[in-house]
C-alpha cells in the first residue's frame, strides 16, 4: 500500500491522546473533563502527543477530535462488553455556580451541591464515566461519584484516575508521588517528575525520579523496582505486569516487569498506541507499519502503513490510548487511503480482512457490527459481520449526521439541507424542511435535542416538539447521551435525561 501524505477524511471514533516522545512539549489543558492525566497551569502537563513528519497522522488526530464532537452515541448496556465491563455507564460533571458552590450532576438527575467559594481549575472523567476527579481554584484535589464530594488533598499539580475508575495517582507541588485508592492515600516516592503512568486496575504506576543528573524510571505495583535508566513510561498493564517505555533515543519498548533484558523493541518512533483493556495487548503505528505484541512477546506486522482502531459507540476509551475491548483481535479498524479510509476486520490469527475502501465518516454503532458511513457523498448502513449482504442507502447524498446513544436511529442532513431521522434497520422520514445545526445537537437513548434561534426542539422521528420552560433563549447545549445541557443568555442552566423535560440546574 503506498503511504498517503494528505490528511484523511474524518472519522468518527473517539478523541484519544497518543503517548509522548522522550522530551514532549509543555502544554496546559483546557479546564473540561478529560480521561487520562491532567496538570495545572502552573505546572503544565507534558501532553501525550506525537510529533511526525507523516502528515496524514497528524490528520487524523484532527479529525477525531471533530468527530468526538460530532457523535456523542453512548451505549447504555453495561454488559455490552462481557470479557471487559468496558462501557460507557454515567457522564458526570460539576460546574461552579455564582452561589459559592460547586453543583454535580449525573444521569440519574439528582443535582449535588458542595458549598465553597473554589471554582475548579482541571478536570477528569474516568473513562465509564463513573468518577469526576478534578482540581479547584486552591489546588484541593476533589472527587464527585455521582452522590457525594470527596476531598482527596491539597496542594496538588498533577493528577490521574485508572481506567477502571477505582484509584487515582496525584503529584504534589513538593514532587511527591500519591496512590488514592479505597478512600486512602499512600505514598509511593519523592522526587518524581510529572511524567507517571497508572495501571488500568489502578494498583501498579510507573514514574521517573530525578537521580544526580540523570534519571530512572520505576514502577510501583506492592513494591518498587527499577525500569530502566534515563527511560519515559509510556503505559503500564494491570498489575505492572508489562511496562511499555520510551528510552533515552525515542524508542519504544515493551518488558515484562523489571526484566530489562528480555524487553522488546516495537518501533522507533510511535504514531498511534492502542491498548486493549488491561494492557498486555498493545497495537503500534509508526507511520510506514502497524504492528500488534501481546504479553511482552515480539511484534507481529499487519499492515505497511498505520491504521486505528474503530470502537463502537459507548466502548470506554481513554486519552492514552486504552480502549474497552479485552481483545484487540477481534476489533475492526480503519487506515487512510488515496480515496478515504479502508476498514479491516482483525482475527484471532493476526489476519487483517478488508471489508470496505473509500468510505468516509464511519461511525460503529454500539451493536459492535453495524456501521454507518458515507461513500461517493452518499450515506450507507452496512452489517460488518455480513458484508456480503448489501450495502443499504440512507440517502442519496448528505451534509452530516448524528447517532442515537442506541445506536438505532441516525439525525442526518440531505443534500437540499432538509433533516432526516433514520431508523437503523428501517425506515426514514423527514423530520423538518430546516437545517438543523449538528454541531448544536445532542443524541440521547433514541431521539436527539437541537438549537435553532434560541429554541430547543426535541424529535425522535415524529414532529420536532418546541421545549417551553426555559428562561432566556438558549446561548450553548452540550451533552453525552445521557443527558443534556442548556445554558441560557441569562446564566441560567437547565438539564435533561430525555429530551424532553428540563430543569434548573443552576440559577445565576
Amino acid at each position: 500500500m503506498k503511504e498517503i501524505q494528505a490528511p484523511v477524511p474524518e472519522v468518527n471514533t473517539p478523541a484519544v491522546r497518543r503517548e509522548t516522545p522522550p522530551v514532549p512539549p509543555q502544554t496546559a489543558l483546557a479546564v473540561i473533563p478529560q480521561t487520562g492525566s491532567a496538570g495545572t497551569p502552573q505546572q503544565p502537563l507534558k501532553a501525550r502527543r506525537h510529533h511526525s513528519p507523516v502528515r496524514w497522522i497528524i490528520g487524523i488526530a484532527a479529525v477525531l477530535v471533530l468527530a468526538a464532537s460530532l457523535v456523542w452515541g453512548y451505549s447504555l448496556l453495561r454488559n455490552l462488553f462481557p470479557r471487559t465491563g468496558g462501557s460507557q455507564r454515567d457522564c458526570l460533571t460539576v460546574m461552579a455556580s455564582d452561589n459559592e458552590e460547586l453543583v454535580g450532576y449525573s444521569s440519574s438527575g439528582k443535582a449535588v451541591r458542595y458549598k465553597t467559594d473554589e471554582g475548579i481549575r482541571e478536570a477528569l472523567l474516568s473513562p465509564d464515566g463513573s468518577r469526576y476527579l478534578f482540581l479547584t481554584t486552591e489546588y484541593r484535589l476533589m472527587l464527585f461519584d455521582g452522590s457525594r464530594f470527596t476531598h482527596v488533598a491539597d496542594d496538588v499539580k498533577q493528577f490521574a484516575i485508572s481506567f477502571d475508575s477505582s484509584a487515582a495517582a496525584y503529584l504534589t507541588q513538593e514532587n511527591e508521588l500519591f496512590l488514592y485508592r479505597g478512600g486512602k492515600s499512600q505514598r509511593i516516592s519523592a522526587g518524581v517528575s510529572p511524567q507517571f503512568c497508572l495501571s488500568p486496575d489502578g494498583k501498579a504506576v510507573a514514574y521517573i525520579r530525578e537521580e544526580g543528573e540523570g534519571s530512572t524510571a520505576y514502577y510501583y505495583n506492592g513494591r518498587e523496582r527499577e525500569i530502566a535508566k534515563e527511560a519515559v513510561p509510556a503505559a503500564i498493564s494491570s498489575g505492572g505486569r508489562y511496562l511499555y517505555y520510551y528510552s533515552s533515543k525515542g524508542v519504544l519498548y515493551v518488558q515484562k516487569g523489571s526484566d530489562t533484558e528480555g524487553r522488546q523493541k516495537l518501533v522507533d518512533h510511535a504514531e498511534v498506541l492502542c491498548f486493549n483493556a488491561s494492557g498486555d495487548q498493545v497495537l503500534v503505528s509508526d507511520g510506514a507499519g502497524t504492528y500488534f505484541s501481546e504479553k511482552g512477546r515480539e511484534r507481529e506486522k499487519l499492515l505497511s502503513q498505520a491504521m486505528i482502531l474503530l470502537p463502537p459507540q459507548g466502548m470506554a476509551t481513554d486519552e492514552n490510548g486504552f480502549y474497552g475491548t479485552g481483545d484487540l483481535k477481534d476489533c475492526f479498524y480503519v487506515s487512510a487511503g488515496t480515496g478515504g479510509l479502508t476498514v479491516y476486520q482483525l482475527n484471532g490469527r493476526l489476519e487483517l480482512n478488508s471489508l470496505m475502501k473509500n468510505v468516509m465518516t464511519p461511525a460503529l454503532l454500539s451493536d459492535g457490527r453495524t456501521m454507518v458511513y458515507s461513500k461517493n457523498g452518499n450515506l450507507y448502513r452496512m452489517d460488518l459481520k455480513k458484508p456480503e449482504d448489501r450495502e443499504t442507502k440512507l440517502a442519496d447524498s448528505h451534509r452530516g449526521f448524528r447517532v442515537s446513544m442506541s445506536g438505532k436511529n441516525i439525525l442526518f442532513i440531505d443534500e437540499e439541507g432538509e433533516t432526516w431521522f433514520a431508523q437503523a434497520g428501517g425506515s426514514t422520514r423527514r423530520v423538518t424542511a430546516d437545517t438543523v445545526d449538528l454541531s448544536r445537537t445532542v443524541g440521547l437513548k433514541n431521539g436527539f435535542v437541537y438549537e435553532m434561534e434560541g429554541s430547543l426542539y426535541y424529535t425522535n422521528g415524529g414532529k420536532p416538539s418546541k421545549i417551553s420552560g426555559l428562561t432566556d433563549d438558549v446561548l450553548t447545549l452540550t451533552g453525552n447521551g445521557f443527558w443534556v445541557m442548556a445554558e441560557c443568555r441569562n446564566g441560567d442552566v437547565f438539564v435533561s435525561t430525555n429530551g424532553r423535560s428540563f430543569t434548573r440546574y443552576i440559577r445565576k
